[in-house]
């Protein structure tokens, strides 16, 4: 078997495999013999229908099973040879019997191969956190918002931005009521944009009881085929608006709070402010290092790598809305959004994030980072508590799911790179 190798752009390869006739006789040969073995063809016993009409009849699963065995057989020995370091299966297979033999054309892609931009000795300003009073109001008021609670508003009060509707509506596209259109009561707050269009814009001045219409068109690019750029007509009705509510700050209050009196809730959470202050500096300090060096370096982000970072933001998407009682299916119908759109808005930071793990992966490859066992199990026990469990009980789980080597290489690369990461840090100027 030969084969050639063409670099495509995003660290992807074209691999082209040719099997002369001597070669690829005795697989066909095998694949015939099994497919007819099998399969039935009218006016023959099973197993005896003659090999030309097999070929014919079945030409295309035929073609499949040949390709299959044939990459099963002999694509490893390619990855060898060229030493390549694979991080997909192949793709956009064709495959074709040529000159008596079979040739097989896919594309893959690689571990990208790149070299590192400075990393070392780079002059970067730290930015300090200071703590201030304004600070620590600004603290106090984000706590006291988070015991804000929506009242109903005065009667007669008409609907503004900010406020929360309960409403009922139904929506109609050419004079018909369309599927998921309809809700008795919604919960709707004006300006979070979760409505299509101007549909909460057109709320804005209604008062609780009142009845209308409200007027929109379903984007372009809507994932509903039927809907997509279609003028719609709501007819909605205001059950109730509310108002977010926040109290003040008293000692009763900070009591409820798990503090003393107002005193030592501003003490206390002063010192936590400086303490998230400080950290949050040495976030913003590290991704602006890690910024330069990218800038620094330059690399072919393999697209199945930022695939695979997208997939895993909206698997997590999914799952925070699913706790909170929606389904994603119903997220894209309520934003007018599509699976093609929220992939377009993930993929460039995704991108940066693959980016990001490839370079302090080499630069961990570079200063032979490690991790230790005792690292590990630390880690290991980390993750145990916050499920609750003991060491021993997560491993038992994770051995009997077979899920051991997954979970501890996952753990170790994670290692790997914050150490990396540190070492960055270390090295500034």
């Amino acid at each position: 078997m030969k084969h050639e190798i063409k670099k495509l752009e995003k660290s992807a390869l074209e691999i082209t495999m040719t099997w002369n006739e001597e070669e690829f006789a005795p697989v066909e040969k095998q694949v015939l013999a099994q497919v007819q073995k099998n399969v039935e063809v009218p006016g023959f016993r099973k197993g005896h229908a003659p090999i030309n009409q097999i070929e014919a009849k079945f030409e295309k699963e035929i073609k499949e099973e040949i390709t299959d065995k044939l990459i099963k057989t002999d694509f490893a020995n390619v990855i060898k040879e060229e030493g390549l370091k694979p991080i997909s299966p192949l793709y956009n297979a064709k495959a074709d019997k040529k000159d008596g033999g079979f040739e097989i054309t896919a594309s893959i892609d690689v571990f990208p191969e790149f070299e590192l931009g400075q990393y070392k000795d780079l002059e970067i300003e730290k930015t300090e956190f200071e703590m201030s009073d304004d600070k620590l109001e600004a603290a106090i008021a984000e706590l006291l918002k988070g015991k804000a609670k929506l009242e109903d508003c005065e009667e007669g009060h008409k609907a503004e931005m900010g406020d929360t509707m309960d409403l009922a509506f139904e929506g109609f596209v050419d004079g018909v009521a369309f599927e998921g259109g309809k809700a008795d009561s919604h919960t709707l707050e004006l300006g979070s944009h979760s409505f299509i269009d101007t549909f909460e814009d057109q709320l804005v001045g209604y008062t609780v009881g009142q009845e209308g219409e409200v007027n929109v068109t379903f984007p372009e690019q809507y994932h509903a085929e039927n809907l997509a750029g279609k003028p719609a007509l709501f007819k909605v009705k205001v059950n109730a608006i509310k108002k977010l509510v926040t109290p003040g700050l008293t000692d009763e209050l900070a009591k409820e709070l798990k503090y003393e009196n107002v005193e030592d809730l501003k003490a206390k959470l002063g010192e936590e402010t400086e303490k998230k202050g400080k950290e949050a500096a040495e976030v913003e300090f590290k991704g602006r290092v890690l910024q330069k060096v990218m800038e620094l370096t330059t690399v072919e982000v393999p697209k199945s790598l930022v695939m695979q970072e997208v997939d895993a933001k909206i698997n997590q998407f999914a799952q925070q809305l699913k706790a909170q009682g929606m389904e994603f299916e119903q997220y894209l119908k309520m934003t007018g959004s599509t699976m093609e759109s929220i992939y377009d808005q993930l993929a460039p930071m995704s991108e940066n994030k693959v980016k990001m793990d490839l370079v302090l992966d080499r630069i961990a490859q570079e200063e032979k980072i490690e991790v230790t066992e005792e690292e590990l199990t630390e880690k290991t026990k980390e993750f145990a508590a916050a499920y609750g469990m003991k060491l021993e009980d997560l491993e038992a789980e994770l051995n009997k799911n077979k899920r051991m080597d997954d979970f501890k290489g996952s753990i170790k690369a994670d290692l790997v790179i914050n150490k990396a990461m540190d070492f960055l840090v270390a090295n500034v100027k």
